[in-house]
């Protein structure tokens, strides 16, 4: 099932609603997934498999927080790397059936 995922949050600051409707989300198919990371650690994750270019990253530690006919809304967090290390940001994803 091929569903328009949209982003929820910005580095952890939530989109508004008027963002959230503006936003152009990234079709693909939505996964949910037990992975072990280089660690050893074992983690769920989400990730939407997309055949367009702007692929989304994984969401680490998904939760179902919403659901309806039409969509359905995950949380968890995501992975930034940037020149301090590995940041942490809550996210969410937006699911809609296209």
């Amino acid at each position: 099932m091929h569903l328009s995922v949209v982003r929820v949050y910005e580095r952890g600051r939530k989109l508004t609603e008027r963002e959230l409707r503006r936003a152009e989300g990234v079709v693909g198919d939505v996964r949910i997934q037990i992975v072990q990371k280089p660690d050893g650690r074992s983690v769920r994750q989400a990730i939407c498999m997309s055949l367009t270019t702007g692929a989304l990253p994984p969401l680490f530690e998904p939760q179902l927080v919403g659901i309806s006919t039409l969509a359905l809304g995950l949380e968890g967090y995501e992975e930034v790397k940037n020149a301090d290390g590995i940041v942490y940001y809550r996210q969410g994803w937006w699911c809609r059936l296209r």
